[in-house]
């Protein structure tokens, strides 16, 4: 039988997670959890590519400021994520 985890505890769990450099099979796992504990990632949630869930990095991402949005493209699946400034 499987133990509960608490809410603390999983955000414990997903802030170990993104620590460190995460792969994309890490982040869909904290996003999952964070998910089953209807946790919001807040500003986590800009760290990585919705759509292949890989950590934005310098070598991996473009930003492009062009108002009102910050647009971030994934180079690895060319994925475009805009986010609006405030």
């Amino acid at each position: 039988m499987k133990s509960k985890i608490t809410r603390e505890q999983t955000e414990q769990e997903i802030k170990n997670i993104f620590s460190n450099n995460p792969f994309p099979k890490q982040i869909k796992k904290a996003k999952t959890l964070a998910m089953s504990k209807n946790i919001k990632l807040g500003s986590l949630r800009k760290k990585f590519c919705k759509k292949c869930f890989n950590f934005f990095t310098p070598n991996n991402s473009e930003i492009r400021i062009k108002k009102p949005y910050k647009m971030v493209r994934c180079r690895n699946c060319k994925y475009i994520s805009k986010y609006k400034l405030s």
